[in-house]
């Protein structure tokens, strides 16, 4: 793709205000802000909106995750990948021990999502302490479904 130098037209606002710029993306956590280096993007001085291309997004996600993780020292995602393969379990199953929602392990493991303070603390008490992860007591390991009598 060629990258003009001359302003061109805004699809947000039309007026003759777009250009590209590799101004760094402020990315929002919970945590407080953090600024993206690295992409270039087309934005409007006029109007002040950034259009992105669709393949930047997961790029930059991951960048502002990695950044806001090694601000705040949480675990990263080689680092959450390393602990559920130490303990033994799959992402499910460190779902239900942290209490967290179906998929979020995943994320964390991809780098897409900043995990919060509370469960990157659990993630390393379990870590240092694997005698500390509960039973699940899930009726299914016991190869017999919910509706079985005993």
């Amino acid at each position: 793709m060629t990258r003009r130098e001359e302003p061109w037209v805004c699809s947000v606002c039309g007026a003759n205000a777009a250009h590209w710029s590799s101004a760094p993306i402020e990315m929002g956590f919970r945590e407080g802000p953090y600024w993206v280096d690295g992409f270039t993007y087309e934005h409007c001085d006029a109007c002040g909106e950034s259009v992105l291309e669709a393949r930047q997004l997961d790029a930059i996600q991951s960048a502002g995750v990695a950044l806001a993780r090694a601000d705040l020292g949480r675990l990263g995602s080689p680092e959450v990948h390393q602990l559920r393969h130490d303990l033994g379990l799959t992402q499910a199953e460190l779902e239900a021990q942290l209490g967290v929602g179906s998929g979020t392990v995943g994320r964390w493991e991809r780098g897409t999502v900043l995990q919060g303070a509370t469960a990157d603390r659990l993630m390393r008490i379990l870590w240092a302490h694997p005698e500390l992860l509960a039973e699940t007591g899930l009726v299914a390991r016991e190869g017999r479904g919910p509706y079985k009598k005993r």
